[in-house]
């Protein structure tokens, strides 16, 4: 083969580069900034949404965290409780901890075929069973109440929404789908997380009053902020998912197999 005629890839000039560059900062910057000015626009609206919403199931389910809107309506307000009533007794201890051994047992006995669950349940085991063990040590000593378990939540959960707007900007919004597409995306995701965050808030709080403050740490480190990026990721995997396929147009500068079996630019 001819040296002289060895391929010479065609790459893009800097001017080119530049412009795509300059392009993709303007898509990220547009389609991070209309979803998160309008959340940070409505947020009055928000907070009096999900004080609403905890207010009438928290009744409609007799709990006894009790939640207010602060005067100047930007931020939730929650009854302090005297987290006593809901510590651990001594034979609930004993109890979830040798259920916890169960669940790890049970866990170790599944197949290979299940190892991520088996994983995240011996994780989830572990937590647990530090939870224990700092209620039978110091159970005075723990720093969290109900309600600033709640208000962390839900905080956490409305700094993900203000977050929604620039991940989705990074991937989606470069995509090539219509305009309504990539600003009805993240106004639908944040319109479902403004929609899940105060029901799984609920749920937490209602699971803590039943039972007992020992859930705390498994509620807040595996069902908390981590949950709700998990379901972030699935919704943009389903969403990615229904795009089309980008297909590649064949470069007219690329190398061709000549009849001669010699290669030329």
């Amino acid at each position: 083969m001819n040296p002289a005629n060895a391929i010479s890839p065609s790459w893009p000039s800097k001017t080119g580069t530049r412009t795509a560059v300059s392009n993709w900062l303007v898509q990220c910057l547009v389609w991070s900034a209309i979803p998160m000015g309008l959340l940070l626009m409505l947020k009055g609206p928000l907070m009096a949404f999900w004080q609403m919403t905890l207010s009438f199931w928290g009744d409609a389910l007799q709990l006894s965290l009790v939640t207010q809107l602060s005067p100047e309506g930007q931020t939730l307000l929650w009854t302090p409780l005297d987290d006593g009533s809901f510590a651990p007794s001594a034979q609930l201890l004993v109890v979830t901890a040798a259920v916890t051994a169960g669940i790890w047992w049970l866990g170790n006995r599944l197949s290979d075929r299940f190892y991520p669950l088996k994983i995240s349940l011996r994780a989830m085991c572990l937590i647990q069973w530090c939870a224990c063990l700092f209620f039978w040590l110091t159970p005075s000593s723990f720093p969290y109440s109900i309600g600033s378990h709640a208000d962390a939540l839900m905080g956490m959960g409305y700094g993900l929404m203000l977050a929604i707007g620039p991940m989705l900007a990074l991937g989606w919004g470069i995509l090539p789908v219509p305009v309504w597409q990539k600003l009805g995306a993240p106004l639908a995701f944040m319109a479902y997380f403004a929609l899940m965050l105060p029901h799984k808030t609920l749920l937490h709080v209602w699971c803590l009053e039943q039972g007992s403050i020992l859930f705390m740490p498994l509620l807040f480190l595996c069902f908390g902020a981590l949950l709700d990026l998990w379901i972030f990721i699935a919704l943009y995997a389903w969403l990615a998912s229904t795009t089309p396929a980008l297909r590649m147009s064949p470069d007219n500068a690329q190398a061709r197999l000549v009849q001669d079996g010699d290669l030329t630019p």
